[in-house]
């Protein structure tokens, strides 16, 4: 591949993310850390220093952040929703910012995907019904229990929480983020609504997959309450961890598409569609193995388009070639390779992953991976 060649990739084209001009189609996903006090859930000096680190991304999506106390459930992830939380995420995005990226913030409600010690303060999680949805949670470094059985949301609950959503919204606005994503996707409090065997409700939350969509759409008008819709975007589809209550079932993809064609209408900043890696031979879902879920979904979604999951470079080049996306999000490649644009760039070689520290409290593993160019200077100072 000649010099002209490289740049003319569509990975490293600028492109307009809703009002704002993005210096490439790289995005940095989502990806929790636990690197935050567990009861106060402030951002931090090493956190700045990491997303800092990465702000050469065309975009930054935050780790998962909870809405509330009520929404928690993963040890060391952090809230947007006291003053002390705006203030961590202050700093941040001001650090990104002024390196010349731009940074939203992941929207995050665990429903009953968390238990009473993850929620605190003597709460119970809560879920659109009783049914305990059998996942493992991270509730310490290395530590890890099954969920339980939660409490079914009255009427006020959901109330409460669409209040969360809108009020964690106006702290991200307020903290200076360019811009929210609701986390609606993989096995979190609307996935659990939109699933028919973990929502048992009989009221307007539950049966019909209008229903069971509400509180998803409901969220959403809360926070375009705060936002314009070209700063929102929602994360959304079909994939699931295919363990307890998380199985494609027959109205798995049907629920997903009813989702996929109402957002049509709201002229959001993006969708973020996953790759589902799990083996899906045999269940409904089958047919959206790998690439399969991409092509499936554009057809239904004429918006920004954000791919990803198990996707490399040159495969995310040919999905964006293909039209079946808009912009890509890196994940794992992120946590190893804070330059990770620039590799991209010259075809560099990545980092080596260390997986034993994705999780934990300290900088190893976290804002210790070396650039390229650290790289060329430290093999320059062994010649």
């Amino acid at each position: 591949m000649t010099p002209e060649d490289k740049e003319a990739r569509l990975l490293l084209q600028p492109f307009l993310f809703g009002d704002i001009e993005l210096a490439n189609r790289i995005v940095m996903a989502p990806l929790t850390r636990m690197r935050t006090p567990l009861q106060s859930a402030v951002p931090n000096a090493l956190m700045r220093e990491y997303y800092e680190q990465r702000a050469t991304a065309g975009l930054i999506i935050s780790e998962g952040t909870f809405v509330s106390d009520q929404a928690r459930g993963w040890y060391g992830a952090p809230g947007v929703y006291t003053e002390a939380q705006r203030k961590g995420w202050q700093e941040i995005t001001s650090a990104v910012h002024a390196a010349g990226g731009r940074i939203i913030v992941q929207l995050w409600h665990q429903g009953s995907v968390s238990n009473t010690s993850m929620v605190g303060n003597g709460r119970f999680p809560l879920a659109p019904s009783a049914v305990n949805p059998e996942q493992l949670l991270h509730t310490g470094y290395g530590l890890t229990e099954m969920t339980s059985v939660p409490v079914a949301m009255s009427l006020e609950d959901i109330r409460q929480t669409i209040t969360d959503f809108r009020h964690a919204a106006m702290v991200a606005r307020d903290a200076g983020f360019d811009g929210v994503q609701i986390q609606a996707g993989y096995v979190y409090l609307f996935q659990q609504f939109l699933q028919e065997n973990l929502n048992l409700r009989s009221d307007g939350y539950g049966g019909t997959i209008e229903n069971r969509a509400r509180l998803l759409f409901e969220v959403l008008d809360a926070v375009l309450e705060v936002w314009p819709a070209n700063r929102v975007g929602v994360k959304a589809g079909p994939m699931m961890s295919e363990r307890g209550g998380f199985q494609s079932i027959p109205s798995t993809l049907p629920t997903s598409e009813y989702v996929y064609r109402r957002l049509n209408d709201y002229g959001l900043s993006h969708v973020m569609l996953m790759r589902q890696m799990a083996d899906l031979q045999g269940t409904p879902l089958q047919d959206l193995q790998g690439d399969g879920v991409f092509q499936h979904f554009r057809r239904l979604y004429s918006g920004t388009l954000m791919l990803n999951v198990g996707i490399d470079a040159s495969h995310g080049e040919e999905l964006l070639r293909q039209g079946l996306g808009d912009l890509v999000a890196f994940g794992r490649d992120y946590i190893a390779n804070p330059d990770l644009v620039e590799r991209i760039r010259v075809m560099g070689p990545l980092n080596e992953q260390r997986p034993e520290s994705y999780y934990g409290a300290s900088s190893t593993g976290y804002t210790d991976y070396p650039t390229l160019a650290q790289v060329s200077k430290r093999e320059i100072q062994h010649v």
